[in-house]
């Protein structure tokens, strides 16, 4: 087997001049011991081929060919890749992951010196690369220890080490190959599966398809770290509390079958952990809470509470009030009892439909991210964006609620003479607007004056109305257009017409801007928009604590910065382009930003907040509008894209 680094300095090697160690690890960026190392592993393999290398005190290194037939075929194999590369990682990533798991697998402690030679990297690498594992280590709460003489290793609780190896090793491999290697663990995997599912059927506990697997992936971990006498320590008080659940219930029984299956001894402390597992992963169905007593599921006056702060941070902010929602109210109820499970103790939830989430629902993700800010303030955690896509679902189901809430009207139409022409209107009024309407009446143009309007709503005519009548009136075609009928259904809806372009001034669009950092950009917007008496000056205290709780960079290199609360009278977006990007997000590469969207959506009784939501994030997301706003640098460019996304916004009601 011969590694990359081997054939890279292989092909270095001349026959004819001699090259130093020091020379060649300069060259591949590594060390002069680790260039040695691998020439003697080289070596070896170059044997068979009638080709060695040559050493030379004080001069170095040539390659010498005894055989030239022998040494094609050595080179063809290595072009056609029939020598495989021994599986030490090249990339600076395949070597943090590596080297997380590794760590996290290894009791003792490994010296730096080892595991430059492990994967044949110079020191200086290897602790840039530390430097990352690191930080992946701090998202669950480890460390690196240094000690002295002795080297590195992973210090943490087993419970956040566990979190770790299924978070950042057990996910991208199998886990049987990496840390087991067991050629009937397949049978294994397979058989724990069937135990779960058997067990959680026969107590009709729901989790859904991705929580299952992770929970097989767990009990995988359990067993595995076990086998090698690592076990999760409980606190009295934290397994008195977990004994008297239903989950410890099913976790005993779990664990019980695969003790027979098995033969490995699980202490209560471990039955506790999967207890702990599976009150973060259930889905209360149909049930109305979140305590379970003598078979009975209640709400605690906790989780009804934070659901009531949640609900009244959501007004303070959008003036949407949901506080007397009961089916929202009980959505969230049953949603906070395992997240507050998966908070207290760092556990993740993947969200696979999150872009799609903060596209389609723009509006509800940000009223959840809102709401969320009442679980940082409660559990001093911050709530991950995969958790605030599914609170966002439930938002985005309660303001669907609110449209067909709406109360429906009485309408009359009014048209020329002629009662066929009047009965086709009538018709389509009825496919169109059905779910808007309780009557419709029919009218022509000159018998108005006869007509009772003690019932009517409004009136909708293809024809001018000559007399006064107490009632409001919208001018229609007869063959309704695509705007027609948009127009008439936000009568209907009670919606005011509000282009969401007024929302985006000319005087608050800033091309060109130059900006050192994210701070000095919030400072500068909050500083232009403050100065037009459109803001507090409260306004950018606020808008750094919105930044705090999460992101608002929305790829595509823009971003979305907006306060904690509604501030100002009116609503406003200040554009800014800028001429160089800036990194919005530490620790984020990806987050380089080059156009910045200041939002305020303020309190104004004719903002239709839910449109302008839709039409914006729909334009953020949007890769090509955003590339082209940057080229271009214009107003014009802005207009023009914000009409475009409010016509598809239109045309998908």
């Amino acid at each position: 087997m011969v590694s990359r680094q081997m054939g890279d300095i292989y092909r270095m090697l001349s026959e004819h001049e001699y090259q130093t160690a020091e020379a060649l690890g300069e060259s591949l960026g590594v060390s002069s011991k680790t260039v040695r190392n691998q020439l003697k592993n080289l070596n070896e393999l170059l044997s068979d081929f009638g080709v060695y290398v040559e050493s030379k005190h004080g001069t170095g290194y040539r390659l010498v060919v005894e055989d030239t037939e022998r040494r094609k075929e050595l080179e063809a194999m290595m072009q056609k890749k029939e020598l495989q590369e021994s599986g030490i990682p090249n990339s600076s990533e395949e070597r943090v992951e590596y080297l997380l798991e590794y760590l996290l697998n290894t009791d003792g402690y490994v010296k730096l010196d080892e595991l430059s030679e492990m994967l044949y990297i110079s020191k200086k690498t290897l602790t840039g690369n530390l430097k990352e594992v690191e930080n992946l280590l701090k998202e669950y709460h480890l460390c690196l220890q240094r000690k002295p003489n002795y080297g590195i290793r992973v210090e943490g609780r087993e419970f956040d080490r566990r979190l770790c190896i299924a978070g950042y090793v057990a996910r991208k491999v199998q886990l049987s190959e990496k840390l087991d290697g067991d050629q009937d663990v397949t049978e294994e995997i397979q058989w724990i599966h069937q135990c779960v599912q058997n067990c959680l059927s026969r107590y009709s506990f729901d989790i859904s398809s991705v929580a299952f697997q992770n929970l097989v992936l767990h009990i995988q971990i359990a067993i595995l770290r076990m086998r090698g006498g690592h076990y999760v320590p409980m606190m009295e008080s934290e397994s008195d509390k977990i004994r008297d659940k239903k989950t410890y219930r099913i976790a005993e029984d779990i664990l019980g079958k695969i003790k027979e299956k098995f033969l490995v001894d699980f202490p209560d402390s471990e039955i506790g952990y999967i207890a702990i597992h599976l009150e973060g992963k259930k889905m209360l169905i149909n049930t109305t809470a979140a305590e379970e007593t003598e078979g009975n599921l209640i709400i605690s006056q906790e989780i009804s509470d934070l659901v009531g702060f949640m609900l009244s941070a959501v007004y303070d902010a959008f003036k949407f009030d949901f506080r007397d929602d009961l089916e929202l109210r009980m959505s969230l109820s049953q949603h906070l009892v395992p997240l507050v499970v998966r908070l207290q103790h760092d556990m993740k939830l993947t969200n696979p439909l999150l872009r799609d989430i903060r596209e389609r629902y723009s509006l509800a993700y940000s009223m959840a991210t809102t709401s969320c800010v009442i679980l940082n303030h409660k559990y001093h955690k911050i709530v991950k964006e995969d958790e605030i896509g599914y609170i966002a679902l439930l938002f985005a189901l309660a303001l669907e609620r609110k449209k067909t809430e709406i109360a429906k009207k009485n309408i009359l139409l009014v048209c020329a003479s002629g009662k066929g022409s009047a009965q086709l209107l009538l018709y389509r009024y009825k496919t169109e607007f059905g779910p808007y309407i309780n009557k419709i009446s029919v009218c022509d143009v000159g018998r108005i004056q006869e007509q009772d309007f003690t019932d009517i709503d409004y009136i909708f005519t293809t024809v001018p109305i000559p007399v006064k009548v107490p009632v409001p009136i919208q001018e229609v075609e007869y063959f309704l257009k695509n705007s027609d009928v948009q127009a008439v259904k936000r009568t209907l809806m009670g919606k005011t017409d509000s282009p969401v372009l007024d929302i985006y001034p000319k005087d608050l669009f800033l091309p060109h801007m130059k900006f050192g950092d994210k701070d000095e950009a919030l400072r500068t917007l909050c500083g232009f928009v403050y100065e037009r008496g459109l803001v507090p000056k409260e306004f950018l205290d606020s808008v750094r604590a919105r930044e705090v709780l999460a992101k608002t960079a929305f790829g595509n290199s823009v971003a979305m910065p907006h306060p904690i609360e509604v501030m100002g009278k009116s609503p406003f977006v200040c554009v800014a382009v800028l001429d160089e990007p800036i990194l919005w997000t530490q620790d984020d590469p990806d987050s380089m930003i080059q156009v910045i969207f200041l939002v305020s959506v303020a309190n104004y009784e004719n903002f239709d907040v839910q449109k302008f939501y839709q039409v914006t994030a729909k334009l953020l997301l949007d890769g090509a509008s955003m590339r082209e706003l940057i080229r271009t640098s214009t107003y014009e460019t802005l207009k023009h894209l914000l009409l475009k996304m409010e016509q598809q916004v239109e045309e998908e009601i």
